[in-house]
């Protein structure tokens, strides 16, 4: 009898030993396999402070690339950071603008999405080819103030007025007239002029775009000469430029490297 007693504890005690073994391992199983609660909440917080490191650090830097702007862009451009929203940049002009991909436009847009990033920039660009005369008859300025643009590169049609005859007065009144209408709808917004491309010794057609460079001078609106990156139109190295009066590859390459160092000062 007493044998039995002890070969029953036994057996008793070893059921009791497996059960809390058995039990043991599935609650240290499950445990293991569940995230801990503060780790969960601490993930987010450590990726929002690296995303605002990051803003940050490259803020200063895009702030930095607008160097050469006018003053009134660069507050604006400050501002649209602020409202978090891209700073809206509009290219517009004669078919002197060219063919996407090679065209200035073009290439001054992916460069400056590229260096300034989709958040902080929008690009828009607009060609007409007509004279500065029927843009304002057609109402065309309509459109380009539409674009409600920060910033607007405006080649003001002065190749196509001089070829068409529209005299430099009666071209800068329409340069007015599509100013006036852009700040209709943005009274902030920052015209930038630039003359179209220059073409082999013409004779007229320098002293126009002369002309476009006093008035910008005499109405305080900022001026692109980029006609001093290019071969003296009086010599023939000028038509490794052109291609029929217009810009080719070559040409294209000068005019968008000018523009990109002014919208892009990286010294």
């Amino acid at each position: 009898m007493k044998a039995f007693l002890t070969t029953l504890l036994a057996i008793l005690c070893g059921g009791v030993l497996l059960w809390g073994n058995i039990h043991w391992d599935n609650k240290t199983t499950i445990s293991a396999s569940e995230p801990k609660a503060n780790t969960v909440q601490k993930e987010p917080t450590k990726k929002r402070e690296v995303n605002n490191l990051e803003k940050e650090k490259n803020e200063p830097e895009v702030i930095s690339y607008t160097k050469n702007w006018p003053t009134e862009a660069v507050e604006t451009f400050k501002q649209a950071q602020e409202e978090g929203r891209p700073y809206r940049i509009l290219l517009t002009g004669s078919s002197a603008i060219g063919e996407d991909p090679e065209g200035w436009a073009y290439q001054t847009k992916e460069e400056l999405i590229k260096t300034y990033g989709e958040n902080n920039v929008s690009i828009e660009i607009l060609k007409y080819e007509k004279t500065s005369l029927q843009v304002v008859q057609e109402e065309d300025q309509d459109e380009i103030a539409e674009a409600n643009a920060d910033l607007v590169i405006f080649e003001p049609f002065t190749l196509n007025d001089n070829t068409f005859g529209v005299g430099a007065e009666n071209s800068h009144l329409n340069i007015e007239t599509i100013m006036e209408t852009i700040k209709e709808i943005n009274q902030d917004t920052v015209v930038i002029l630039q003359p179209p491309n220059p073409i082999y010794n013409a004779k007229y057609y320098p002293v126009q775009v002369e002309a476009l460079k006093e008035f910008a001078g005499q109405n305080d609106i900022p001026y692109l000469d980029h006609w001093t990156a290019w071969p003296d139109p009086a010599t023939t190295e000028i038509n490794d430029y052109l291609t029929n009066g217009e810009p080719n590859e070559k040409g294209h390459q000068l005019w968008a490297e000018y523009i990109i160092d002014y919208l892009i000062s990286k010294n």
